[in-house]
């Protein structure tokens, strides 16, 4: 069954993601859900985008140029040469979020690694929306031609809590298989090589016994400190989210996160599980004031309301729960890394699941 960690996130945002649309009107991507509700979400190309960008803009990986990239029968793709020499390993964004190559025979795809769901709002959408013009440049414009015509145009918008789930194949990532079909006069040693600037392993074997042209060539990275260093780099990435939408900076970092990681044991997700209570919270406690020269106290009974998000889990297994922490998040995933030596399967199995969440939101396990 492998290594998997799994994470169940819920965020808060603004508005972040836009449809097609038409004309001067401007769609939030939406959904109708099984209450006939419609809710906006933000899709998994989106997010994936984001991760992207923000690891970038963070300095945990760099993407791939325009060198390494080609495009064949309309389709944007990477390189053929980077998947024949493994060098394709050294971008994490293919490693971990797959690819399509339909230059080569036959064509080459990796499923992604790492699934991202949609995220979608927890509460359904109520057609706000915002009407705006671009009335400052239009009227600098009024003064040299002498007549005002802003252009002015409405978008939906919608404040919410979302929620997504990230599943990570720990085992796939670092790895590829190449398929290649020897066409002419080529040598199997001619296609598949190894880049020597790029450490890495190969290993070759025919691929079909009724062809002898077409052969797999398996490329995975040498160091295995190398592709944890990728995995803790995405879940940072995931940690500290950001998404640039229409001029706005919005902050896609987790508010309530479920952290399962599991070794040989069948792994969950707590996606489903999760909903938001809108209710308010109480807290209670006795405020005591002393009376000057009558050497009294007098004693208030004080109920403080708040609106904080109440966020209620379902079948949780335990109520281990505590404040976001990423030292401690990346710690936990470390735990998949560390070699066991007891004799029996069951022993090596692990399955450990934490919820961490932000101050800003109240916990209920049910």
């Amino acid at each position: 069954m492998g290594r998997f960690i799994v994470m169940d996130i819920v965020f808060h945002g603004n508005s972040l993601n836009y449809d097609q649309g038409g004309s001067n009107y401007q769609e939030l991507k939406k959904i109708t859900k099984w209450d006939g509700k419609q809710y906006t979400f933000v899709s998994r190309y989106a997010l994936r985008y984001s991760i992207l960008e923000t690891g970038r803009e963070f300095g945990y990986w760099k993407l791939a140029e325009g060198n390494d990239l080609q495009e064949k029968e309309k389709v944007i793709q990477p390189n053929e040469n980077l998947l024949i020499n493994g060098r394709i390993l050294a971008h994490p964004e293919f490693d971990l979020f797959g690819y399509l190559i339909t230059s080569t025979k036959p064509q080459n795809f990796r499923e992604a690694p790492v699934k991202i769901s949609h995220a979608i709002s927890m509460t359904p959408f109520s057609y706000d929306a915002l009407f705006n013009a671009n009335v400052g440049l239009a009227n600098r414009l009024r003064k040299t031609v002498g007549d005002m015509n802003p252009n002015p145009f409405t978008s939906e918008e919608h404040f919410a809590y979302y929620q997504y789930s990230v599943v990570i194949d720990v085992d796939r990532i670092g790895k590829i298989e190449v398929y290649y079909k020897l066409e002419g006069k080529n040598k199997k040693e001619e296609i598949f090589y190894v880049d020597e600037n790029y450490k890495n392993k190969i290993e070759l074997k025919q691929y079909s016994r009724k062809d002898d042209t077409l052969f797999i060539g398996t490329f995975s990275l040498k160091d295995e400190e190398e592709i944890k260093k990728r995995i803790k780099n995405l879940i940072k990435v995931i940690l500290n989210l950001k998404r640039s939408i229409k001029g706005r900076l919005e902050d896609l970092s987790p508010k309530v996160l479920v952290l399962g990681v599991y070794k040989d044991s069948p792994y969950k997700t707590y996606k489903d599980k999760i909903s938001l209570v809108d209710e308010y919270t109480e807290e209670e406690y006795d405020e005591i004031e002393e009376i000057k020269d009558k050497n009294a106290v007098r004693v208030r009974h004080v109920i403080r309301k708040s609106k904080k998000p109440v966020f209620e889990i379902s079948d949780f297994p335990e109520n281990d729960k505590e404040k976001l922490n990423e030292e401690e998040i990346l710690g936990i995933v470390e735990e998949l890394f560390k070699e066991k030596n007891n004799e029996t399967e069951e022993e090596n199995k692990l399955e450990k699941i934490k919820l961490f969440y932000s101050p800003e939101v109240e916990i209920k396990i049910k």
